[in-house]
């Protein structure tokens, strides 16, 4: 992994999808994040639309949902980008269980309208099968999973990659010299304990101090005050 300190990226992110479309109208159609310098890309953005719960599982809890919905957006058939998600949503259940009296804590002023696990919501976003349309002339990247901290970018590619290695290793070159830290994950390293951890960092892994109102995806927003 080479780490830069100043990423070059574009001000969307498309996801969702695995190749660029030929037709440049077509990009026009695709989901989209905007990112912003300095803001973490948080599960509970505003335009990360979460669906609502289908006819009969109205009881399912968000996270549950979440999970689902992520996985349905990194193709369904990808059992490594399953996997990931799983373990990205566990990791942060055990983030949130370790510094639960903390959370509380902060959260007490708000007189029980939220409660710990309620800040899962803002950790960073995994934004499955990515296209990012890097300033290179060489057209849009796609990347299994990417997030954005704010000021550092992650690039997750899973392993083995179904590129040619002459267009994997172009794949790679190209991600660094934007700026982007490139994490290659086979099987066996989604099972390691600590791969999400090593993945998001001090910023990342300190989500549940970040918001004030920890609002959930998908639910309407607060005011602002």
């Amino acid at each position: 992994m080479t780490q830069h300190l100043t990423p070059k990226l574009p001000a969307l992110v498309f996801y969702g999808v695995d190749r660029a479309p030929v037709d440049p109208s077509r990009f026009d159609g695709l989901l989209r994040m905007r990112l912003l310098p300095g803001e973490v890309l948080r599960l509970n953005d505003e335009a990360f639309d979460l669906p609502p719960p289908a006819i009969g599982q109205e009881k399912v809890a968000t996270d549950l949902r979440l999970a689902e919905h992520l996985k349905r957006l990194a193709g369904g058939w990808n059992r490594n980008a399953a996997h990931f998600i799983d373990g990205y949503v566990a990791h942060l259940h055990a983030v949130i269980a370790a510094h639960r009296e903390e959370i509380a804590e902060r959260l007490r002023p708000m007189a029980g309208l939220f409660a710990p696990e309620d800040v899962l919501y803002s950790a960073p976003l995994p934004l499955p099968r990515a296209l990012l349309p890097l300033d290179d002339g060489g057209g849009p990247v796609p990347v299994d999973m990417f997030l954005w901290l704010g000021g550092r970018a992650e690039a997750v590619l899973f392993a083995p990659s179904p590129l040619l290695p002459a267009a994997e290793r172009r794949r790679r070159e190209r991600l660094a010299a934007a700026g982007i830290r490139v994490t290659v994950l086979a099987a066996a390293d989604l099972a390691k304990p600590d791969v999400v951890a090593d993945l998001l960092g001090e910023r990342g892994n300190g989500f549940w101090r970040d918001e004030v109102f920890p609002v959930a995806p998908g639910a309407p927003r607060l005011p602002d005050f």
